[in-house]
This record gives C-alpha cells, sequence and structure tokens, in this order.
C-alpha cells in the first residue's frame, strides 16, 4: 500500500507514520509538511491508495480544495484529520468523497489500528460527533428508534431497504440520487447503530427490530 500524509507538525507526522506502520509494515508512506509539497508528491506517487490531510495545511479554504482535489484524482482516497472541525462542514467534506475524519484525539494505538482496518476494510470511518449529531446530517427527519434509545434515520432504512434488494453501494447510490461515499456513510451508521459487523448481520438484526 502507498500512503501520502500531509501533516504540518513534524511530531504528529511521525506518530501517524508509526501508527500506519504498525497496521501494515509494508506500506510505503510519503510525508510531506505542508499544501504545496502534498500537491507534489501526489503527481509524482502515480496515484496513492490513501491520502492524509490535516487542516492545518490547507486554511480556511480546505473545503473547496478538497472538491477541488476530489475532481482531479481518481484512485486516491482521501482522509481529513484535525483537532476539531465544524461537524456541517464535515457533513459537506463527506459528501464531496472524503472517506474518513480522524480527530486527533482518536489517534491512540488500539483505536488507530481500528480506524485504519475500517479505512481499508470498510471504506470508510466515522467519527462519533457526526454519529452523536444527526440533525446535521442530510438524512431526512423521520426517525425509528432503537431499544437502546438510539436512532435509525429515514435515510438509513431506505439504505437497509436496498441491502435487503441485495443492490450494491454503486446502485443505492444511483437510486437515492447520492454519491457512493454517502452510501457508505449510512452503512457505517448502520454498523454502529446495529451492532452488525457485516451486511447480514445488519439485516438479521434489522429484521429482528421490525425496520425491514
Amino acid at each position: 500500500m502507498k500512503v501520502i500524509l500531509g501533516e504540518k507538525s513534524f511530531e504528529k507526522r511521525k506518530e501517524i507514520a508509526q501508527f500506519i506502520r504498525n497496521f501494515d509494515s509494508n506500506t510505503e508512506i510519503i510525508e510531506c509538511e505542508d499544501w504545496d509539497c502534498t500537491l507534489l508528491d501526489l503527481i509524482r506517487s502515480d496515484q496513492s491508495e490513501l491520502l492524509f490531510l490535516d487542516l492545518n495545511i490547507m486554511g480556511v479554504s480546505w473545503l473547496q480544495r478538497i472538491k477541488d482535489l476530489l475532481d482531479s484524482i481518481s484512485r486516491t482516497k482521501i482522509v481529513l484529520m484535525g483537532e476539531t472541525i465544524d461537524p456541517s462542514l464535515l457533513v459537506g467534506a463527506f459528501e464531496a468523497g472524503i472517506i474518513g475524519f480522524i480527530p486527533y484525539s482518536d489517534m491512540t494505538s488500539p483505536k488507530m489500528h481500528h480506524i485504519l482496518g475500517l479505512l481499508i476494510h470498510k471504506g470508510v470511518y466515522l467519527p462519533s460527533l457526526i454519529l452523536e449529531k444527526k440533525t446535521t446530517l442530510p438524512m431526512g427527519n423521520q426517525s425509528y428508534r432503537l431499544p437502546s434509545g438510539d436512532n435509525l434515520t429515514k435515510r438509513q432504512v431506505q439504505v437497509l431497504q436496498y441491502l435487503m434488494q441485495g443492490l450494491s453501494n454503486k446502485q443505492i447510490s444511483a437510486k437515492m440520487g447520492i454519491t457512493e461515499p454517502t452510501v457508505k456513510l449510512h452503512i457505517h451508521g448502520l454498523f454502529h447503530k446495529l451492532g452488525a459487523i457485516n451486511r447480514t448481520q445488519i439485516l438479521i438484526k434489522a429484521r429482528e427490530l421490525g425496520f425491514i
């Protein structure tokens, strides 16, 4: 695996690089400390699998820079990192096509191993600040309450119905008029809320609760 790591802080950059190497010792990591270096290495790298980007190196116009970048790359997936972020702007970034945001507070050894596994194997990582702020997500107004007191949104129930039909993420994306990363975002939310580890378990647990 080839990864580009754009992080302003030298200490944080080395720390994150070590987390990645601990997860996969064969990973090739290109480290950058500013935006221009990151873009140059992205061009030189012949399409890395993952691009980790510190919000601090992009400035206040980071969301537009992300959108422009996503328009110009095909294979490389983008993961944002930072101390904190406006949840509504983060939703916009997910809608544009990023696959994750990692708060610095989540960068502990066991948690980072879990996060990297989600990014690589399931294709998306949602921080708790998004999962907890349901009203900021563009998923509709109707909700479906779980025994735990949590809610499934109307959008998540729609995704459940399409999963029951055996549709792929691409097909669900076309049916709902949303991007594939957003479909993955909803599916990740279902994993979290239903306590499932795969799509089959999502359907079993959803049927038991009467959602489908």
